[in-house]
């Protein structure tokens, strides 16, 4: 009975020693595979005329190389910087290499298509409940362009817009969003926030809107109002006090009488 119980140990150590050894080969593989070389994006849009940069991370003093299966379409220069000359399609590669052998082939799909031209939002007012999102759809022209426009809001804490167009009330208020594209063009949108109160009674129509935004513009004023009044009535109490200013006695100076008077 002994004998068995220390060969079932023995057997025991055994396994959880060779389990330990291939869990910790997996994790140096784990490891490794993290560590590989790795372009920045599979794929991508270049406008015509337009650049674009390619990254491999993980080189660990590995040289890349570029190439471009169509120079007519995209060029690429030995550090990774696309250049678009056409529309068209072509295949970019990263040709990884160490001690004179190549390691890792990478590549990347690059579409050229044509700048934009011109950004109108299909609608001048859009009108959001607090805390809620609505992305938004502008028409850029041309049609086939691969060129997004950039946005942005004068006052992030009524509304932000992020990089894809998604309008996020943060609070009530009215504020302009702007789409703008490379060549100058853009284009504005008034984003009001409601309340759920007044966004409800703007929905069921038992207020228009031109009312709930007048009564948010007189709230804002009449609350301005008061503050400034606050901040011109307020006296600080410094701990000082002022002392009451004493009037010096005027001394009557007193002539002697002339004799014979």
């Amino acid at each position: 009975m002994k004998l068995f119980k220390n060969n079932f140990i023995k057997v025991l150590g055994f396994v959880l020693f060779f389990g330990l050894c291939i869990f910790m080969a997996g994790g140096v593989n784990a490891n490794a595979a993290d560590k590989e070389p790795q372009l920045n994006l599979s794929s991508c849009n270049v406008t015509v005329d337009g650049t674009y940069w390619l990254r491999v991370y993980n080189l660990d003093g590995k040289i890349v190389a570029f190439r471009s299966s169509d120079p007519s379409i995209v060029t690429v220069s030995n550090s990774g910087r696309l250049k678009g000359r056409n529309c068209g399609d072509a295949v970019v590669t990263a040709i990884v290499s160490q001690n004179g052998s190549v390691v890792s082939t990478l590549q990347c799909d690059v579409h050229i298509g044509p700048a934009a031209v011109s950004i109108r939002f299909t609608s001048k007012r859009l009108v959001l409940k607090e805390g809620t999102a609505k992305r938004i759809y502008p028409l850029v022209y041309p049609k086939n362009t691969v060129e997004k426009p950039v946005y942005w809001t004068d006052d992030a804490d009524v509304a932000t817009i992020s990089p894809a167009g998604t309008v996020r009330a943060q609070s009530t208020g009215s504020v302009d969003i702007h789409g703008t594209l490379e060549n100058g063009d853009s284009d504005t949108c008034r984003v009001i926030v409601l309340s759920s109160d007044d966004y409800e009674s703007y929905r069921v129509g038992r207020k228009s809107l031109e009312d709930i935004v007048s009564d948010m513009s007189n709230s804002d004023a009449q609350e301005s109002n008061t503050e400034t009044e606050e901040s011109v009535t307020a006296v600080p109490d410094t701990g000082v006090v002022t002392p009451t200013p004493t009037v010096a006695p005027v001394t009557v100076p007193v002539t002697a009488p002339v004799a014979g008077k």
